[in-house]
């Protein structure tokens, strides 16, 4: 071990990230599911108020990653090493920053009809959503139940697979089904901006396993 490494082992590690990762990850649950009630909405002045919300939950969320960033320059010590630190609070924010993309998406473009599986999709942001939040509860005693983190890693994992599963045959349908090109691009860049939040939600799950195999 280094003499920076023993000093550092000395030092308790800053536990106000923590809370900051929980509030974030738990603003985010609030947006997917706002989302998932924009989707289900048919009434466009409906749907602008849900997406108001939803854009200033995105707002308060990069705010946060900001303060995060500060607090990481101006702490000694953190409680994992610096660059997993950044990577994670980035792939958290991506995820609302595209359920916001989607949302807004949704009402600049006004398709006629949201299919049934822009719901599915829908929900299984929201469920992976909560996945990340069950995760950041469960962070600061990883290494009395690790596993309890690991199942949700893999939850959120499998959701992200069931995203692609429906993004796809969603793709096959449209093309098969939509007449109207003007239609079919609307809701296919909205569907394809819904699947990217899955995967950027899977990256939230592949950082936490990272940083799981270095501290757990």
């Amino acid at each position: 071990m280094s003499l920076n490494s023993f000093f550092s082992s000395l030092l308790p590690k800053e536990d106000k990230f923590f809370p900051k990762f929980q509030q974030m990850s738990a603003r985010i649950v609030t947006g997917a599911d706002l989302f998932t009630e924009m989707v289900s909405a048919t009434n466009h002045d409906k749907q602008v108020e849900l997406y108001t919300k939803i854009k200033s939950i995105e707002t308060e969320c990069d705010n946060m990653m900001v303060n995060i960033f500060d607090d990481l320059d101006d702490s000694f010590v953190a409680p994992f090493d610096r660059e997993d630190m950044h990577q994670l609070v980035n792939d958290v924010d991506d995820v609302m920053d595209l359920i916001n993309d989607s949302a807004k998406r949704l009402m600049l473009y006004q398709p006629k009809l949201m299919p049934q599986k822009a719901m599915h999709l829908a929900e299984i942001i929201l469920e992976s959503a909560k996945a990340i939040s069950e995760v950041f509860i469960a962070l600061p005693n990883m290494k009395k139940n690790p596993d309890s983190i690991v199942a949700q890693c893999q939850k959120i994992h499998e959701l992200e697979n069931e995203g692609d599963d429906v993004y796809d045959n969603f793709v096959k349908e449209l093309f098969e089904t939509e007449p109207d090109v003007k239609e079919l691009i609307k809701i296919k860049e909205i569907m394809q901006c819904m699947e990217e939040a899955t995967d950027r939600a899977n990256h939230v799950g592949k950082a936490i396993q990272i940083i799981m195999m270095k501290y757990a």
